[in-house]
């Protein structure tokens, strides 16, 4: 009975031994599985990190064409310019043309009048009514005696007798050089009469001309004035001359003065 026993005891010990043997041995398996697999892990990692620190051969040329780029500058940052595209400009509408004179016709004969004075011609009387009296008579070859200013001197015009507010008209057909104000003749007035000859009409009012303006014989171009304080004996009066290219004439020679 005892010995019957003590062999249960005995098997059972022994599948107890062995149960524990085989548990050891299945742990110590599955510990020994898992270094494997964490050691392949780590390869593997080690494999990837070492793949992905190789440079590819494009790498390497974009490096080096980064590296001739500005700084902070890369091929792939670097800015494109774009080319500035100038706007056209709309056409405008072209000047109007001038016409063109007519066949045979000149600037000059747009422009000028036909003034042909000449020693033939016959001066139209620059007043009605003159009186014939000369005040002061042309002289440049000799002095004259001048009653307001107390002396003697040469004349380059005639003076003659006129009533304040007299009209004046042209002696011949003129075109007006100059319109100006001088302290001895006041307001004048000198008109071109065409081939060098220019007449003078001072002591003037009234008058309406401007240079460039062109008068038929005759045509009224102002009035007498008052005499200036170089006439104040003489008293009011037209002051007449005239010049052929620049030289006075004596105006008695081209101007019959008619008595009343």
């Amino acid at each position: 009975m005892k010995s019957n026993q003590r062999k249960v005891r005995l098997a059972v010990s022994g599948l107890l031994l062995a149960a524990v043997v085989a548990t050891g041995i299945f742990a110590y398996n599955q510990d020994h599985a898992k270094e494997e697999q964490a050691k392949a892990q780590q390869e593997e990692v080690k494999d990837n990190l070492s793949e992905s620190t190789e440079e590819p051969a494009e790498d390497v040329n974009t490096s080096n064409a980064d590296a001739d780029l500005p700084e902070n500058e890369t091929a792939e940052t670097s800015p494109t310019v774009t080319p500035e595209v100038t706007a056209t400009p709309e056409p405008t509408e072209a000047p109007s043309e001038t016409p063109a004179p007519e066949a045979g016709q000149t600037a000059t004969d747009t422009v000028l009048p036909n003034l042909d004075f000449n020693e033939n011609t016959v001066l139209t009387a620059p007043m009605s009514g003159i009186s014939g009296e000369v005040l002061i008579p042309y002289s440049m070859d000799s002095t004259v005696y001048f009653p307001t200013l107390d002396v003697y001197k040469c004349s380059p015009a005639v003076v003659l007798a006129a009533e304040v507010d007299t009209p004046v008209a042209a002696v011949a057909k003129s075109q007006v050089v100059s319109v100006e104000e001088t302290a001895e003749t006041g307001l004048t007035l000198t008109m071109d009469m065409g081939n060098g000859y220019q007449a003078v009409y001072g002591q003037l009012k009234d008058v309406t001309l401007q240079a460039g303006d062109t008068v038929e014989a005759g045509t009224v171009i102002g009035n007498i004035s008052e005499p200036t304080r170089y006439y104040v004996k003489e008293g009011s009066n037209l002051y007449f001359g005239m010049t052929k290219d620049g030289a006075s004439l004596d105006p008695t020679e081209y101007l019959a003065l008619q008595a009343e």
